[in-house]
């Protein structure tokens, strides 16, 4: 490196799965986390919890940081406009940063970085997680076709965190050049199986569903496929774990079924403790779904996942039948039958499943997206 490079990421708020990435990154790389809003318990809960909430992990520990002035009439992390940082660049002088990461496009706050980064000659790279939605309005993908490779064509590097996204980024302009490897991953420290072996000769196997109860994750697919693999196989049990507008509808169609529990909200630390409990993840989600981090979090504790195909994941996560199994999206005949199989992977196969995992963890990890990152300061 020449002289003493500086990162500035910028990121929409706090979340609990960038935070312990940061912590991780600031024990290698000279960097400041940049947030553009300090949402409230409230709001946080808005985004599809339906109820207030704090994370009880520390997203603010570890790590250089600074929230920005964010003058938006109606502060919002999901919309454009509801983060407008106009001192960005300021802020980047101030700390002086010399490289800057950007954690997407969709926000005012990150284009306002974008531009600055542009005009002064400030090496930028962007990381996101979109994937080609084949569901997408035409009029919309042909528009991205068009001008996304506008801006898309500045960038010093494109962070792709998938196979997925990748190829999303070729399609709409980016050079092979441009590209580096910078995966999605979660804290294995955290996430981490303390010496549990779940053993396939146990009574019950427990398959866990864990994500809001909203239409892009789909609950009632998973809901009528289990019932329907249960007809075959009595000693599988769902535990159902969140909250949301689809909860109550849910709750009905699994009325009377002792083989489906719903349990609510749980905070990451209750969720670890659910994962050492269970056998398996299953995971139902929509094109909308451009990742699926559960997945990452359920295999750092050495559980299979079932995968819809229409998940942002599948392709990098599940190497089916070794790790788990891939289903198509919406066919509950099939997912059913994936569940059915993944009680024969657990009796049948356990330590080489066990294997797969660990191989997979290694790669989607933390140690690969410092690489990514100190091949971008060093570009």
């Amino acid at each position: 490196m020449n002289g003493n490079p500086k990162l500035g990421i910028v990121v929409s708020h706090p979340i609990q799965y960038y935070s312990p990435l940061f912590k991780y990154l600031a024990k290698h790389i000279n960097l400041v986390v940049f947030y553009c809003h300090n949402p409230t318990d409230e709001e946080i809960g808005r985004a599809g919890f339906g109820i207030k909430f704090k994370w009880d992990v520390d997203l603010l520990s570890e790590h250089t940081f600074a929230f920005l002035k964010n003058i938006s009439s109606n502060p919002d992390v999901s919309r454009f406009s509801g983060c407008d940082t106009p001192d960005i660049g300021e802020q980047f002088k101030e700390h002086k940063i010399s490289h800057v990461l950007i954690m997407g496009w969709y926000l005012k706050s990150y284009w306002q970085a974008y531009w600055f980064c542009i005009r002064n000659k400030i090496p930028v790279a962007v990381r996101g997680d979109s994937q080609i939605n084949p569901d997408e309005n035409k009029i919309k993908a042909v528009l991205k076709k068009l001008l996304y490779p506008l801006f898309i064509k500045k960038y010093d590097a494109l962070l792709y965190v998938g196979e997925r996204n990748k190829q999303y980024l070729l399609k709409h302009g980016a050079r092979p050049e441009q590209l580096l490897f910078s995966p999605h991953a979660v804290d294995q420290s955290f996430w981490k199986a303390e010496n549990v072996e779940r053993s396939a000769k146990e009574n019950k196997i427990v398959f866990v569903w864990a994500a809001k109860f909203i239409f892009k994750k789909q609950p009632l697919e998973v809901i009528k496929a289990f019932i329907k693999a249960h007809q075959q196989n009595p000693n599988i049990e769902l535990r159902m774990i969140g909250t949301g507008e689809l909860l109550q509808e849910s709750m009905r169609a699994a009325s009377e079924i002792s083989f489906i529990k719903f349990e609510g909200f749980k905070n990451q630390t209750a969720l670890r403790d659910i994962f050492s409990q269970t056998h398996a993840l299953i995971i139902t989600s929509t094109y909308a779904e451009t990742w699926g981090l559960v997945v990452n979090e359920a295999l750092s504790m050495h559980l299979p996942v079932i995968v819809s195909d229409a998940c942002g994941c599948a392709p990098d996560m599940v190497d089916d039948g070794a790790n788990g199994f891939v289903y198509k999206h919406g066919n509950v005949d099939d997912l059913a039958d994936k569940i059915l199989q993944t009680c024969n992977l657990i009796n049948s196969d356990y330590k080489n499943m066990i294997t797969a995992i660990n191989r997979k963890n290694e790669k989607y990890s933390y140690s690969e997206n410092l690489q990514a990152l100190t091949r971008f300061i060093n570009l």
